[in-house]
């Protein structure tokens, strides 16, 4: 792997400057995910600022998950996962008030939109896979671990066949923020019962590329599980 060629900065900077820096050379590839950086006077040499700066810097970018250090090894590119990069957002929407059900509005906002241009993009091979995916999870409907990973892969693959790449990493990220709720809604007394015939209604409103039918089908599944994730709470009056 060659070493990555760091610009000298055009004036003198700030923190913001530096972190800008170095997540561009990521973006465009200069700097790739398990990349060892130089050291922090290397850094500071080739971008020509101080020592302090380039070290909040790379604090910083420690903290939002986009760097990390080894020790006795150096700094390197994280590995860049949804999961990593999320990690600190999840804190903070465990912290929100309403967080939860935030969530849920988002998910309602992406995924019957989803599951709309699935209907009018799927290929017969994804449609295929679709129906394999739900017979799959009815098949596993007394396990809660198996249908845990088989509705995620199911969602996933309605997005997939929307054919939208960036609707794919939108709907990862709410995926990767709503784990816990999923692991915990797919253990409440007949929701997975019910979860193999919604799905069932989102899969053949795909196939036959009813786009308002599989629209309608997903809102309604996901309302429905909002509902049973958010019913604690509100028994409880704590905010979600």
């Amino acid at each position: 792997m060659t070493e990555p060629q760091f610009e000298p900065l055009a004036r003198r900077t700030f923190v913001a400057d530096a972190i800008r820096t170095i997540k561009d050379m990521i973006l465009d590839g200069r700097l790739a995910p398990g990349q060892r950086l130089p050291s922090e006077r290397a850094l500071s040499e080739a971008l020509g600022i101080s020592r302090p700066t380039v070290r909040e810097a790379i604090r910083s970018l420690q903290a939002m998950h986009i760097l990390e250090s080894r020790h006795g090894a150096g700094t390197f590119v994280a590995s860049l996962s949804v999961e990593e990069l999320l990690a600190p957002l999840q804190f903070v929407l465990s912290l929100a008030d309403g967080g939860l059900e935030h969530l849920f509005e988002v998910r309602l906002l992406l995924e019957p939109g989803a599951a709309a241009l699935a209907a009018e993009r799927a290929t017969p091979e994804a449609v295929d896979e679709l129906r394999d995916c739900a017979v799959r999870a009815e098949n596993a409907v007394d396990d809660p671990d198996a249908m845990l990973r088989l509705d995620t892969e199911l969602h996933e693959r309605i997005v997939r066949a929307s054919a939208n790449p960036l609707l794919e990493h939108l709907w990862a990220a709410t995926t990767a923020l709503g784990a816990e709720s999923r692991d915990y809604t797919t253990r409440l007394p007949g929701v997975l019962d019910q979860t193999i015939v919604e799905h069932a209604a989102i899969v053949e409103a795909i196939a036959t590329g009813d786009a308002d039918a599989a629209r309608a089908a997903m809102a309604a599944h996901i309302h429905r599980i909002r509902d049973a994730a958010l019913a604690p709470v509100q028994a409880s009056g704590s905010p979600a």
